[in-house]
């Protein structure tokens, strides 16, 4: 019987607490917001359909005008997983270079090679699960915010001019 592995992680948004034993595999999550409820996963390690690991971005890390970001996490450990009659993805926050966390994803990737995508290129192992890129995510997130408003101002606009 294998000991069980523990990667323990504490960040400016959340706190993450990821388990691996002989047969399942258990995420915690946390978010530091008022409304932010604990999550769970817990589903044996063979559920597990794919897994990769992708470095993450200066917005994602917090890096802004005003905050020099949270860089105790470098990239985003994602999973896809079965949850009743769909599956699901999980996007977790992680720092790969921790020594818990490497021995933890060599052991998963011992026990479920097959789902593995840490061999592929970030772009073809996120469209293999299933995501959009976090960099593309914040692009529409931005063009909503931004572009929206700003067409609805220029056609008010238009309107007022083409009246006159």
């Amino acid at each position: 019987m294998q000991e069980t592995l523990h990667y323990y992680l504490d960040h400016s948004s959340a706190t993450v607490n990821l388990t691996l034993t002989d047969r399942q595999f258990i995420a915690e999550t946390q978010g530091k917001g008022v409304l932010d409820k604990p999550q769970h996963i817990n589903i044996l390690i063979s559920s597990i359909k794919k897994y990769c690991l992708v470095a993450t971005n200066k917005v994602q890390n917090l890096n802004n005008a005003r905050s020099a970001g949270d860089y105790t996490y470098d990239s985003e450990f994602i999973f896809l997983y079965p949850d009743g009659q769909k599956m699901k993805t999980k996007r977790i926050f992680v720092d790969s270079l921790d020594a818990n966390f490497v021995t933890l994803l060599n052991e998963l990737k011992h026990k479920q090679p097959n789902a593995s995508l840490l061999h592929l290129p970030q772009e073809e192992a996120l469209k293999q699960i299933g995501v959009t890129p976090a960099a593309k995510t914040i692009r529409t997130f931005l063009w909503l915010l931004v572009g929206i408003p700003a067409i609805v101002l220029l056609i008010f606009i238009l309107t007022k001019i083409l009246k006159h």
